[in-house]
């Protein structure tokens, strides 16, 4: 990954679940719906993930058939381009938010070998773009807080909308190029909690997890990091994973996205 890449993210916003954080006084830094009225957060954030798992796809007729497993950890390794941001909204104990990603991946990797006359001859080259979005909105309930850590359940849904383009050339049944895609739209039911753990006047530990299905066999997410809050808002590192598996046959089998975080909430 390039350095203007890692450059970029570096200065870009915050993670979701630090959206749920409230106003803090000019010298202090409260739990959610401590202050009265409607309280706001908007973000952009910077997330730099890897991915991993098997995309499966059904090959061409004309090169015999059948299905091709891709390991995606092999191949993608290159961010092309990346949007992320969120927005909640919170009065009292009641808080909605809205999280979007946009991801643009891909690379290629080849598979050759040396002849007998000393030749090296690519045998197979597999070129793997990937571009998709995930949108998450869910709405939360504050069961517990003191003045400057809290703990929310929420529930709400994900949409994942991906769509992968595999380009196959080389040798043998593939010598001349073959191109396999195949898209999923994803709608699944999550359920989870999402906090902070105040660790001083200003640093805290901030913490996300759900869990759900639907168009997927299982979704799930986590992420967890630290924080330290200002007077106009936090600055997060995070650490972030989501995974999914519709099964062997499906095109995503544990395909999963992780990676570090780091950004800027700004509250209002």
């Amino acid at each position: 990954m390039t350095d203007g890449i890692r450059r970029l993210a570096a200065f870009s916003g915050a993670a979701m679940l630090t959206a749920l954080t409230p106003p803090a006084a000019a010298s202090d830094v409260t739990a959610p719906g401590a202050a009265p009225g409607w309280q706001f957060g908007a973000m952009l954030y910077g997330w730099l993930p890897s991915v991993s798992g098997d995309l499966n796809y059904a090959l061409p007729r004309d090169t015999g058939g059948g299905s091709v497993s891709v390991d995606a950890d092999k191949i993608l390794d290159a961010l092309n381009f990346t949007f992320m941001a969120s927005f909640e909204a919170r009065k009292g104990d009641w808080s909605v938010f809205t999280d979007v990603i946009y991801l643009d991946l891909g690379d290629d990797a080849s598979k050759s070998a040396t002849l007998s006359s000393g030749v090296t001859r690519t045998l197979l080259d597999a070129d793997l773009e990937l571009t998709g979005w995930v949108w998450t909105f869910a709405g939360g309930y504050t069961i517990w807080r003191n003045e400057r850590s809290y703990l929310d359940l929420l529930a709400g849904a994900r949409l994942l909308s991906l769509d992968t383009e595999l380009k196959l050339s080389g040798a043998g049944p593939f010598a001349r190029q073959r191109k396999v895609s195949d898209s999923v739209d994803l709608w699944d039911g999550i359920v989870g909690a999402t906090g902070r753990l105040a660790v001083g006047d200003r640093w805290f530990l901030p913490y996300y997890g759900d869990i759900g299905a639907g168009g997927s066999d299982t979704t799930w997410q986590v992420a967890a990091g630290v924080g330290y809050a200002f007077d106009w808002g936090e600055i997060m590192l995070l650490y972030r994973h989501l995974e999914y598996d519709q099964g062997d046959d499906e095109l995503l089998k544990d395909v999963s996205f992780s990676g570090g975080m780091l950004g800027v909430n700004f509250r209002f």
